[in-house]
């Protein structure tokens, strides 16, 4: 019997440590006798329940402020197009009409096309005559000031600017030397030497004439010629004839020409060799023109251009340098008496 009794006081033990059982309510069967058979107890009945009432009525969401709203998507604005009947405007659409037009000749799109290209014309018609009162007024802009256009006025220019060109080739031949290179066998060089010999007699230039074959002019010009000894070869001679301007006080030498040059063409390139090499300044070269030197313009200077017309203006007159400016005054010494 003792070991059935342990099991049975072990079973107790586990089952106090998990915890009483709570009996149902109400006691038993016994303890609920007034209520007398069940079967015959009316059920009770449900009680209604009330939700429960909220201290405030429901409010209405709040819309934003219009600055708290999120930002709507840009809109993408068209860029207006050209003002109708503007320059602008016909650029890119005379065409159009001109080609419906050809395309359709009927008499309304004929009509309309010569009536678009009228505007246009006229137009034009009126730039171009408020173009030359502009010009007439403005010096830095009239060509006549630049150069005459008159026969005689132009033939006076070429008088003087050849009269300058003499002046600084007599300059020249006394500081430099003309180098010429020749073969005997080559009829450029029969053609170019008695130009060069001529161009020489008149300004006063010497002449070194260089035969790369060893052999003289079928003229006989320049018979005091010497023998190439490699000069040619350190000038960079690929043909002939060949000219250069030498400055011997320097121990400088600036090309002219490898080829056949006629007089005029002689008395420029002599002047631009001397350019180049630095013995001759623009301002000197300028005068062989017949015409005075192209204006310095300082609109490089110019950050930012003027909106309106009036200060425009005044910044673009203001980028010509005073001092190249056109001189308009007469010359005193020339006026009649």
């Amino acid at each position: 019997m003792r070991p059935r009794a342990e099991a049975l006081a072990a079973g107790l033990l586990i089952a106090l440590t998990a915890g009483p059982t709570p009996a149902a309510p109400g006691g038993g069967f016994y303890a609920r006798d007034a209520e007398g058979w069940f079967w015959y107890r009316e059920p009770p009945l449900p009680v209604a329940v009330e939700p429960p009432t909220s201290a405030e009525p429901p409010r209405a969401p709040i819309e934003p402020e219009p600055s708290e709203r999120a930002p709507s998507e840009p809109v993408a604005e068209v860029p207006p197009g050209p003002a109708p009947l503007s320059a602008h405007w016909f650029r890119e659409h005379l065409d159009t009409y001109r080609d419906r037009a050809i395309d359709d000749p009927s008499p309304e799109n004929v009509a309309v096309y010569l009536h678009l290209q009228r505007i246009a014309m006229d137009k034009s018609s009126r730039f171009a005559r408020v173009s030359e009162r502009v010009v007439q007024g403005d010096p830095v802009l009239d060509e006549i000031t630049r150069r005459p256009t008159a026969n005689f006025g132009a033939n006076l220019a070429d008088k003087q600017a050849s009269a300058a060109g003499d002046a600084l080739l007599e300059r020249l031949a006394g500081e430099t030397a003309l180098w010429f290179f020749f073969r005997s066998d080559c009829p450029y060089c029969d053609a170019q030497a008695p130009l060069l010999d001529a161009l020489a007699q008149r300004y006063g230039f010497a002449v070194l004439a260089v035969s790369l074959d060893g052999a003289g002019l079928a003229d006989g010009t320049f018979p005091a010629f010497q023998i190439d000894r490699g000069q040619a070869e350190a000038l960079g001679v690929i043909s002939t004839p060949a000219m250069f301007l030498a400055r011997p006080d320097q121990g400088a030498v600036a090309p002219i020409a490898q080829g056949l040059l006629s007089l005029a063409q002689l008395r420029d390139r002599i002047v631009l060799a001397a350019v180049q090499a630095g013995w001759v300044s623009e301002a000197e070269a300028s005068r062989l023109r017949s015409g005075p030197a192209d204006a310095r313009s300082a609109a490089a200077t110019l950050t930012a251009l003027p909106e309106d017309p009036t200060a425009l203006l005044e910044a673009l007159r203001a980028t010509v340098l005073p001092d190249t400016r056109p001189d308009i005054r007469p010359d005193s010494s020339q006026a009649p008496r």
